[in-house]
């Protein structure tokens, strides 16, 4: 999911989409499926209607993202090859799904929301894609390894923090071996502001991420970190921080 859009929005619209986001979450917290949890908190949001630009829907794909796509070819080290199959969990309208296809990559999205799902299938389809979107619990697919390419944004962040070692051993078994994991780490705190990593979650969703606490995260399961750089100002998709990391997975 996008969390927040726009570098120059006002925070208002984020606050206002947190606060919705906590009272669904919390009243589907009587039930004991993790998954209905989470698939109950996104549907209600979606279900009572998010336009392109408002509250978390960044109304674009990443352009950070778009550049390293066009420069796959001459990136350090390369992209997996066109053709690989290439997954956005919680790719929310589908923006990023859309920017795989034309970078030639077989792009599917997954939703929790059917009606984010839905949303995403109808702008991809105008886009001129056939990408395709599966509704579905991104911890509930197989570790088939069959995966080149995942593209996590914000999607980390709108986890619960007690289910984030569970999120990279999923990585890890959803991608092929050597296959990329690109991270955007959104939201960083500001300089001088507790690590995450250290221990100081705060609250959410969206939650504090930093760099260090995803390397950790991925290190600990077997990915070696390619590369990793702040996003600049001109590209960030949100306001605030924003860095942009490659992460290779496991070959074994």
């Amino acid at each position: 999911h996008g969390v927040v859009s726009g570098p120059r929005r006002r925070p208002s619209s984020v606050h206002a989409a947190i606060l919705l986001l906590l009272a669904v979450t919390a009243a589907a917290g009587r039930s004991s499926a993790r998954s209905s949890v989470r698939m109950t908190g996104w549907e209600s949001m979606w279900s009572r209607g998010v336009a392109p630009g408002q509250a978390f829907d960044a109304s674009r794909t990443e352009p950070a993202f778009e550049q390293l796509l066009a420069r796959a070819a001459s990136a350090t080290p390369s992209l997996p090859p066109a053709g690989s199959r290439a997954l956005v969990p919680g790719c929310g309208r589908g923006y990023a799904v859309v920017s795989l296809e034309k970078a030639g990559f077989a792009a599917e999205g997954l939703e929790i929301s059917p009606t984010a799902a839905a949303a995403a299938t109808a702008y991809i389809r105008a886009q001129g894609a056939k990408a395709e979107v599966r509704v579905g619990d991104f911890f509930g697919l197989q570790r088939e390894r069959q995966f080149g390419l995942v593209f996590d944004s914000t999607f980390l962040c709108a986890l619960p923090p007690s289910q984030r070692e569970a999120w990279a051993a999923q990585m890890a078994g959803v991608l092929a071996p050597g296959g990329e994991l690109v991270t955007n780490i959104f939201p960083i705190r500001a300089e001088g502001e507790p690590d995450p990593a250290d221990g100081h979650v705060g609250s959410g969703p969206p939650f504090a991420l930093s760099p260090r606490l995803v390397e950790r995260l991925l290190v600990g399961v077997g990915f070696v970190r390619l590369a990793i750089e702040p996003v600049p100002d001109a590209l960030r998709a949100r306001f605030g921080r924003e860095v942009l990391a490659r992460w290779r997975a496991p070959t074994a």
